[in-house]
C-alpha cells in the first residue's frame, strides 16, 4: 500500500480539512484488486494509523521552520524526533537571514523532518558543546546523533546567492530529507563534526 502521509505540509493540510480523501486515495489503488474483505480492512485501518501519526506530527509543528526558545528543548526536540535540523543563528547576522529564508521552504516541503532554528546567545550549553563557533550553522540529526552540519556557505558555493535547490540537495546528502536522485552519504567525522575546508573562501562567515 503506498504511503498516505504526506511528505509536504501543503497536501497534510488539504487531509486534515478532509481526512476521506486519504482513505478515497487507498480504495481508488484497490478499486481494481480482488482482496478478501479482510485484507481491504487490514489496509483501512493502517491508513488510519497513518493519519493518526501524522496528526501527531502535525501536533509537533512539523511543516513549520519553528523556533526553539528554551535550550533544554534541544535535547528534548533532537532525542525524540527521528530527523532534525536546527540552524543556530544570530539575529545581526546578515547570512543567517538568508538560510532563514530557505529553510522555511524547506520545512514546507520536507513533512517528515523537523526543522527548527535557535538564537545562539539562548543556547551558550550547546554552541559550546556542539563546538558552534562560525554562524551560521546548521546541523542536522538522526535519533539525538549529530550526523552532518553546514558551517557558513562554503558547501554553497560561498555566495550569498545559492538556490533552495541547492540548499535542499545537500541537506539531503545526509539523509534527513530524501531526494530520489540524491544518495546519502556518510559525512560526519570524529564526533559527528564534520570538518571544514581550509581553502574555501570565508571572509562573508561571521565568527562566534
Amino acid at each position: 500500500m503506498a504511503d498516505v502521509v504526506p511528505t509536504s505540509a501543503k497536501k497534510a493540510d488539504e487531509i486534515l480539512e478532509d481526512e476521506t480523501l486519504a482513505e478515497e486515495k487507498l480504495l481508488d489503488e484497490l478499486e481494481n484488486e480482488e482482496l478478501p474483505s479482510h485484507i481491504r480492512e487490514a489496509r483501512l485501518s493502517e491508513l488510519k494509523e497513518q493519519v493518526q501519526q501524522f496528526q501527531n506530527l502535525k501536533e509537533k509543528d512539523y511543516g513549520k521552520y519553528s523556533e526553539i526558545v528554551k535550550e533544554k528543548d534541544i535535547l528534548e526536540v533532537t532525542t525524540n524526533e527521528r530527523h532534525v535540523v536546527i540552524h543556530f543563528y544570530h539575529e545581526d547576522f546578515r547570512r543567517c537571514a538568508i538560510f532563514d529564508k530557505h529553510l522555511k521552504t524547506l520545512s514546507e516541503k520536507h513533512f517528515q523532518t523537523k526543522f527548527c532554528k535557535v538564537d545562539v546567545n539562548k543556547a551558550k550549553f550547546f554552541v559550546g558543546k556542539l563546538k558552534v563557533q562560525v554562524l551560521p550553522t546548521v546541523i542536522c540529526f538522526r535519533d539525538g546523533i549529530v550526523i552532518d552540519r553546514l558551517v557558513g556557505f562554503e558547501d554553497l558555493g560561498n555566495t550569498d546567492d545559492f538556490t533552495t535547490e541547492q540548499l535542499e540537495r545537500r541537506i539531503a546528502k545526509s539523509g534527513v530529507i530524501q531526494l530520489g536522485d540524491v544518495q546519502p552519504v556518510e559525512n560526519k567525522s570524529i564526533f559527528g563534526f564534520a570538518r571544514r575546508s581550509k581553502t574555501s573562501d570565508s571572509s562573508d562567515e561571521e565568527d562566534y
